[in-house]
């Protein structure tokens, strides 16, 4: 049973979203009008969205992790591997690619409940149009580009967005550890990666277990919201907003559904992982996808270049070689498992993308354009 929520956030967290894009495409997704009070300026925005230290940083993360993976790949062989491949297993992968953006969607549309949800098309589209960002842009811009466009760039509603996303990767992470420790038999790993597994899965279980006591008693976090933010009414109204968010962790069978999505959804990303290893002609045991896909998740999440060039790629030939697998092989296989991951959802986003009327320097300027949570001045 969910509590009748209160606050004026809670009366409006998210406008909804026309099945499809209507004629009004570029009001939908455009940036909200110049002059709002207390909005903080564009620059300032920008800098703590991508600052220069953190770009910085993650171009030398990539630039480490690419020498790494490059010393000795021979590239005849690498070429000689990717022209044989197998495309059949390669054209399902592209499938279930695209499934799983459908089913991310699916997810997503289910943390808004109680409240009216975007529908799930449009957040489809706003999917591959993040996954272009993160591909191309710099600083992983592409969880902001989400709240930003399901939020129609208000304050509420991005601060509304911005919150399920967190409760998504919240999720995300509790169900990769899970997934890692079942692992743990099974995978030789450095001494030092068992106990820093356990403190990592304990560490998101107390944020969780946070997340659901704020959840059951929003009265309570509202008033401590309303005295320590009652200077910036606009950040007071964003909180409120996230705040609302939180309802769904409230309703005992959304939660159910959401660990349903997610199990279905890693279960896809195993079997992509695998179908790439068949067209590769690569045999090992089934822990091996299973690896991938924690060990990928975690580590693209980390600062590096625009589509996690160099970290991917290493993370794929240190999991790979751990079953034996040639590094040649190895790496041929990371660079497929890239583009598969990036290219055909990255396009679509460019079809999309095209169609609302926006570049990607204007969707840049966009999200910078729209105060966030933390930072917003009354």
């Amino acid at each position: 049973m969910v509590a009748k929520a209160s606050g004026a956030a809670h009366s409006r967290p998210v406008t909804s979203c026309e099945e499809g894009m209507s004629e009004q495409r570029l009001s939908e997704w455009g940036p909200s009008g110049p002059g709002s009070e207390g909005q903080l300026s564009m620059k300032q925005t920008r800098k703590r969205a991508h600052g220069p230290l953190r770009i910085f940083l993650g171009l030398l993360i990539s630039l480490c992790c690419l020498v790494l993976v490059l010393r000795g790949v021979q590239w005849d062989a690498v070429a000689a591997i990717l022209g044989d491949m197998r495309l059949a297993p390669l054209m399902a992968a592209v499938a279930v690619e695209f499934l799983t953006f459908w089913a991310i969607a699916a997810r997503w549309q289910r943390l808004f409940t109680p409240h009216v949800p975007p529908s799930r098309a449009r957040l489809f589209e706003i999917l591959t149009v993040a996954q272009l960002v993160n591909g191309v842009l710099p600083a992983k811009l592409g969880p902001l580009v989400r709240a930003y466009l399901a939020g129609k760039g208000e304050s509420e509603g991005v601060a509304f967005a911005l919150t399920t996303i967190v409760g998504e990767k919240l999720m995300e992470g509790v169900s990769l550890l899970v997934i890692g420790i079942a692992l743990l038999p099974f995978v030789p790993l450095a001494d030092w990666l068992r106990p820093a597994t356990w403190v990592g899965a304990g560490l998101l279980l107390l944020v969780l277990m946070l997340v659901f006591w704020v959840a059951f008693r929003q009265d309570t976090a509202g008033r401590w919201m309303g005295r320590l933010l009652a200077r910036w009414p606009r950040l007071l109204g964003a909180a409120r907003s996230a705040l609302a968010a939180l309802d769904v962790w409230r309703d005992g069978r959304s939660v159910l559904v959401l660990v349903g999505w997610s199990m279905l959804i890693w279960a896809m990303t195993v079997l992509l992982n695998q179908l790439l290893l068949w067209s590769l002609g690569i045999d090992i045991p089934l822990v091996a996808p299973l690896l991938l896909l924690v060990v990928l998740q975690i580590g693209v999440r980390v600062p590096s270049s625009p589509g996690s060039i160099g970290v991917f790629h290493y993370l794929s030939v240190l999991t790979l070689t751990l079953f034996g697998v040639e590094k040649d092989l190895a790496f041929s296989y990371g660079v497929l498992l890239h583009l598969v991951t990036y290219l055909p959802p990255s396009l679509l986003g460019i079809v999309y993308l095209s169609k609302s009327g926006y570049s990607l320097s204007r969707l840049r300027q966009a999200v910078g354009s729209v105060p966030s949570v933390t930072d917003a001045q009354g």
